[in-house]
């Protein structure tokens, strides 16, 4: 009888430890799950900002954005690098590497103006359907593609570069609008003649007259004040817009972390963005 009440007391002591460890399995099968649920979703969220170089707001800019505009801006006349020959640069002139930071910052500001001009569109009811981003992509490839070049046309054609365009376009549309009820009095137009009146001469060389000028000067007279309203609208809206800009990365941020573990050095394009004074 004592055998069998020592078996019985000893089974009733053992049991609660064994749910209790039972327990403890289960806790660590459920901490580890969570874990590698967290790292999964940890490094999608890095992941996702790897081609981010900044935020407008909520917006991501890409990198892709970034390089687009840089390409572009030497055939915008609105640019201060306007007919810049990048290409025909030397790579390893100073002055080379002072024109690509130049031209960086510009495409990153005008980028933070083009999302500031597509928020103001949306709010004035101006927007572009579908078609008409078709049209404003197919512009794009045939302006920068050279015939047969297939690669080129594909990556012009990627999601990447599309939204890139449509930000273009929206852009142009706003702009169009703004401009669109813009007049040239009397006055301005004598103005503007006083300033470039040089620039209006007969076969001969000679300055013409104001009223020689005519419909030309006139139509140059409203192309000047309608440029000058652009440029002092992105201006006023890049002022608005900056205090919104984010120009770090979670991408960033982990790799700088991960190199400061491991004692690498940071590079600059782990570095937040640097923007430079407005004007």
């Amino acid at each position: 009888m004592a055998g069998v009440s020592n078996r019985k007391k000893l089974d009733t002591t053992t049991a609660p430890r064994v749910h209790s460890h039972a327990r403890v399995v289960v806790a660590c099968v459920v901490l580890l799950a969570i874990v590698a649920a967290g790292a999964t979703t940890g490094v999608q969220v890095v992941g996702a900002s790897r081609d981010v170089a900044f935020y407008v707001g909520k917006e991501a800019v890409l990198n892709d954005h970034v390089t687009a505009m840089m390409t572009d801006l030497p055939f915008d006349a609105t640019s201060t690098y306007y007919k810049s020959r990048l290409e025909l640069a030397d790579p390893a002139d100073p002055k080379t590497q002072y024109l690509i930071a130049g031209l960086r910052q510009e495409a990153i500001k005008r980028l933070i103006v083009m999302h500031a001009q597509v928020a103001k569109a949306a709010s004035l009811g101006i927007t572009l359907d579908s078609s008409a981003v078709d049209a404003a992509v197919n512009a794009y490839v045939s302006e920068h593609v050279v015939s047969g070049d297939t690669q080129e046309e594909a990556r012009l054609r990627s999601a990447p570069m599309r939204s890139y365009i449509e930000l273009r376009a929206n852009s142009n549309a706003y702009e169009q609008f703004l401009t669109a009820k813009t007049t040239v009095s009397a006055s301005e137009v004598q103005e503007y003649y006083a300033t470039w009146n040089w620039n209006y001469t007969d076969t001969h060389g000679r300055v013409l007259t104001l009223e020689q000028a005519g419909e030309k000067l006139v139509n140059d007279a409203l192309a000047n004040k309608k440029f000058q309203l652009v440029l002092n609208d992105r201006a006023r809206l890049l002022e608005q817009t900056l205090p919104t800009v984010n120009a770090d990365t979670t991408y960033k941020k982990f790799m700088r972390r991960w190199d400061s573990l491991f004692g690498i050095a940071i590079p600059d394009s782990l570095q937040p963005l640097e923007i430079g004074p407005i004007s």
